[in-house]
């Protein structure tokens, strides 16, 4: 009887103590709940992914998913919520059992962070219209948009290689019926050969963008010929004389360097390589010329275009250089004092210059040494000679580089 009373006793204190540890939880979860409750709100704007596109097929508009950010509604503690940011979820649509056209598809949103329990989202859904992804050989065509120069003729055009490779959304690719690049002929009088990008084009003419083409670039050669009875020759101009003296020749240009001349087989057979013009005279020349030079022809031949060419003879002085002795003369000297002596009295300066120029200088009077004496009192100073010159001659040197100046009172 007694041991039936202690079990008993001992069976009501377990469930006193289990009852006292029950209440203690929920006084721990209604704290915790009180100082960090849980909170509903909703995520705008998550950004949604496409995952599991099949290779064979592309968005129908340019290529572009445009997906609209779905808004996800979600419960967490506050803690959590404070800090949630759209990096926190993933948002997708799996395509991975997508067919060409309109279709519905699912958006799929995980969470990245334990905590949070997702309740719903908006949209649900999207509608997405997918194309097939083919290719297609397509030929590619020179277009030659103007000629070579009078007297040449240009050839069929040769394109390597003869087709291309178009892949993309089927409506697009289905609409390029070729691709093609753009020749420039004029003032070609040799073979042409470039490489170019291609341009697509529809039957209508009209390009059409957004593809992919392999190759992009390929190479066009145009053969061009001298027509039967034509030449090219190039100018030599006739320079008689010579420029005046300390003046020299450093330069002749001649346009057209070239010119195309016509007439009788034999008598183009018979001419050297190049055309001269009339006498062009230099004798005693100081500055350049410029002149606008016949060309002497056979009188059967004729030039194509101009029947002269424009020739300018550069004409420089000669360079030179030039010693010369000079007195340096005292400026800026304050009252009262006065230059006791200057030591050495004379320098020598080597000018550099135009020759003609150089010729005119004369020491002391367009040449002349300064020595800037402001602001000094009583003493001995070395003091750097100020070298003036004219503008087109350069001194090169000066010895020696300073003089020793001996400044008094006066008496």
């Amino acid at each position: 009887m007694s041991h039936n009373l202690l079990s008993r006793r001992q069976f009501d204190r377990l469930g006193t103590l289990l009852l006292a540890l029950v209440l203690a939880v929920v006084v721990w979860v209604v704290s915790v709940q009180q100082k960090n409750p849980v909170q509903t709100t909703t995520l705008s704007s998550v950004p949604v992914e496409v995952v599991n596109l099949p290779d064979d097929l592309i968005f129908a508009d340019n290529g572009s998913a445009d997906i609209p950010a779905v808004d996800v509604r979600l419960r967490a503690p506050r803690n959590i919520i404070e800090t949630l940011s759209v990096r926190d979820l993933d948002a997708f649509i799996d395509l991975s059992d997508a067919q060409p056209g309109r279709q519905e598809a699912v958006i799929q949103v995980e969470k990245k962070i334990s905590g949070i329990d997702i309740l719903d989202k908006t949209p649900e859904a999207v509608v997405v219209n997918l194309v097939s992804v083919i290719e297609k050989d397509v030929p590619v065509f020179a277009n030659i948009i103007d000629s070579p120069p009078f007297g040449y003729t240009a050839d069929a055009p040769e394109v390597t290689p003869t087709t291309v490779t178009v892949r993309g959304p089927e409506p697009q690719v289905e609409r390029v019926q070729r691709a093609e690049v753009i020749v420039r002929l004029r003032d070609a009088n040799s073979d042409v050969k470039i490489a170019q990008l291609v341009t697509l084009r529809d039957g209508d003419g009209a390009v059409v963008t957004d593809l992919a083409v392999e190759p992009r670039t390929v190479t066009v050669v145009v053969p061009i010929e001298q027509q039967q009875g034509f030449a090219e020759k190039s100018v030599r101009p006739d320079i008689v004389g010579q420029p005046a003296p300390n003046y020299t020749q450093t330069g002749i240009t001649v346009d057209p360097t070239t010119v195309t001349i016509f007439g009788d087989p034999d008598t183009l057979a018979q001419l050297p390589g190049f055309v001269e013009t009339t006498p062009i005279n230099i004798n005693g020349a100081t500055e350049t010329i410029v002149e606008r030079a016949p060309l002497i022809i056979p009188e059967t031949v004729s030039v194509v275009a101009a029947q002269a060419v424009t020739v300018t003879i550069d004409i420089e002085p000669i360079p030179g250089s030039l010693t010369m002795t000079l007195r340096p003369v005292v400026q800026g000297l304050g009252p009262g004092l006065q230059v006791e002596s200057i030591s050495p009295r004379s320098i020598d300066v080597l000018l550099v210059g135009p020759q003609p120029r150089l010729n005119t200088l004369r020491a002391n009077e367009n040449v002349r040494a300064v020595l800037g004496l402001a602001n000094l009192e009583e003493g001995v100073y070395p003091i750097s000679p100020i070298l003036v010159v004219p503008d087109d001659v350069t001194v090169q040197s000066v010895l020696p580089e300073a003089v020793q100046v001996t400044i008094i009172a006066k008496p």
